[in-house]
């Protein structure tokens, strides 16, 4: 599962990483592809342009991750879904501190997934959505050039404001949302939610708050 996570992972980042900012009007699921489509190619000559600043820069590629990737995610909708009932009964400030922390953790995620990117090839599949629906699933598959079965990884979007934000991605099936919810919730039923933000806090490399 880290593998298929690392490869989910360099995938959205090379998504959106050249992305700008989205159109203020609702976008149909074809454009939704199209956006994945036209922004990773472009993305992936950057990483490479710019591999050994980055790697020798840490800090940079997630200052760069949080000004230009994240704004095109919904990390509300994306800890309600990995929190499920959980959310419900955290206090305010838990769920405010959830969110920071969980935020925090995929841009570091995402920073190593991205400098491990090898030259994998990613082919886009048809994108089957009603006219206007507001949640798409973009799928695709990522091919390795060293042989080795295709990984299928679907990106679900849905709008918000006009739109299209992720909220969870999927790997041979496999919610990568439901792998931290299934960690997590176990954290929060044996020891508490504080303790849960204790660790993700840890994890990321800085004191609680």
């Amino acid at each position: 599962m880290k593998r298929i996570r690392g490869i989910v992972l360099w995938g959205l980042t090379a998504w959106f990483l050249c992305a700008g900012p989205a159109a203020a009007q609702s976008q149909s699921a074809e454009e939704a592809q199209s956006l994945v489509r036209e922004t990773t190619d472009a993305v992936l000559s950057r990483l490479e342009a710019k591999r050994e600043t980055l790697q020798q820069n840490p800090e940079e590629l997630y200052a760069l991750i949080e000004d230009i990737v994240l704004p095109h995610f919904d990390f509300e909708a994306m800890s309600r879904l990995v929190l499920a009932r959980h959310w419900r009964t955290a206090s305010e400030e838990q769920r405010r501190q959830f969110v920071e922390e969980f935020r925090r953790l995929l841009v570091r995620t995402y920073g190593t997934a991205l400098l491990e990117y090898s030259g994998e090839t990613i082919n886009y599949r048809p994108v089957h959505a009603e006219e206007n629906a507001d949640r798409v699933s973009v799928p695709t598959e990522v091919v390795s050039d060293r042989g080795g079965p295709s990984i299928p990884i679907d990106y679900r979007l849905h709008q918000a404001d006009g739109k299209w934000l992720v909220y969870d991605i999927s790997v041979d099936g496999v919610s990568l949302l439901l792998n931290y919810r299934n960690e997590y919730n176990s954290v929060v039923r044996r020891e508490g939610m504080d303790t849960l933000l204790e660790r993700m806090s840890e994890k990321n490399g800085r004191a609680p708050s």
